[in-house]
């Protein structure tokens, strides 16, 4: 597979975070993909459910929580059937300020063309610092944080099945 192929799965991907569009990940993704934040290990806690929530709870939570306002490749590598990414982006948690942002993605192909496996380093600790502003800011009004679940972890499945 060509570099503009895989960069364009890998926009298809991030199209469909950006525009809260889960579907889009269907026709990229291998069934038993995977994908891996790595960072500060609270980040998955810090949605109600945490791990135990399968992919597309995650996904959910994530797309319900976190506004992608912008996204902006900055460079790409390309080698074989593997890609990795530079982003720069501002995100912004429901109810707060936007913010800069940056993510480095590895990406790993199959035989077929989709996105088999991808890594994200990413300053995890920032967005639970602006989750964690926005839910204090709420209870301060009212409206009760939801307990996070105490379970480790950053692995889960993002199949498209």
């Amino acid at each position: 597979m060509d570099r503009e192929t895989m960069l364009e799965k890998i926009d298809t991907l991030y199209r469909g975070r950006q525009n809260g569009d889960r579907s889009a990940f269907a026709s990229v993704l291998a069934p038993d993909a995977t994908f891996r934040f790595v960072g500060n290990a609270s980040f998955i806690q810090s949605f109600p459910g945490g791990r135990d929530d399968g992919p597309d709870q995650v996904a959910a939570k994530l797309f319900e929580q976190i506004d992608m306002l912008e996204r902006t490749l900055v460079d790409a590598v390309v080698e074989g059937n593997r890609a990795a990414t530079h982003f720069k982006s501002v995100l912004r948690v429901k109810g707060g300020e936007p913010f800069e942002h940056e993510m480095f993605d590895l990406w790993e192909f199959d035989d077929e063309g989709r996105i088999i496996k991808g890594s994200q380093f990413q300053d995890t600790a920032k967005i639970i610092d602006e989750l964690d502003t926005v839910a204090m800011a709420k209870s301060a009004y009212g409206t009760p944080r939801a307990a996070d679940d105490p379970v480790g972890g950053m692995d889960f499945d993002i199949g498209s099945n």
